[in-house]
């Protein structure tokens, strides 16, 4: 996973994800039962435009919520986010894209509308540090069962 240079207004995060097809990767970000192997520890998910998910972190009192955009299941999907311990910021978009590749996919992340002023930036950087972190946390789970 690697942050590709973009404009400050969205956070660009691609990887390739190898013996691994687009609509199993796509299963990874929607299923709860997947989800909870790689990212929050607890997932709750109504999965059709306008379905709302939940995502928990109990042991740090976090809870990211939003609404899915879009659903092509194994080629993209939208979602709003907002986090519980940021009250008052506005609803941001992430666009995910799954691209098949020889032997494998490559997944891109869009995440949306941040602003320009010195607290938007420090935003923007830990958004691309997570995605990294956690997309790698994915990879390292999926190269570790061999499937």
């Amino acid at each position: 996973m690697r942050e590709i240079p973009s404009a400050p207004e969205v956070a660009i995060v691609s990887g390739d994800f190898a013996s691994l097809e687009p609509e199993t990767l796509f299963n990874f970000l929607t299923l709860p039962e997947h989800l909870v192997e790689w990212w929050p520890e607890v997932a709750t998910v109504d999965l059709r435009v306008g379905g709302e998910y939940r995502f928990e972190w109990p042991t740090m009192g976090w809870i990211l919520t939003g609404v899915y955009t879009s659903l092509e299941p194994g080629k993209s999907l939208g979602f709003t986010w907002n986090w519980n311990h940021e009250p008052g910021k506005k609803s941001r978009q992430v666009d995910v894209h799954l691209m098949p590749i020889e032997d494998g996919t490559r997944v891109a992340f869009y995440h949306r509308e941040f602003g320009e002023d010195e607290l938007e930036t420090a935003d923007r950087q830990g958004i691309l540090e997570g995605w990294i972190h956690f997309g790698m946390k994915l990879s390292g789970l999926r190269a570790g069962r061999g499937t």
